[in-house]
């Protein structure tokens, strides 16, 4: 049973799936990074502000699940 299930889940929902839990990190560590001192908190956020970027264009990319 688990398999049917489990073979029913497309590979666009992993994909979302993971993108998902990716973009929960990079919020979590643009938290943390505020917390620095503030050159290294700057280069820190902006390189994570990029990957959040990314990461949400790959997101909004994926099909929608009908």
């Amino acid at each position: 049973m688990f398999n049917e299930t489990h073979a029913s889940i497309s590979s666009t929902q992993h994909l979302r799936h993971d993108l998902m839990i990716e973009l929960g990190r990079l919020e979590m560590a643009m938290e943390d990074a505020s917390q620095h001192k503030e050159m290294d908190r700057q280069a820190a956020l902006e390189n994570l502000q990029h990957k959040h970027a990314r990461v949400s264009a790959a997101l909004d990319k994926l099909p929608q699940d009908s």
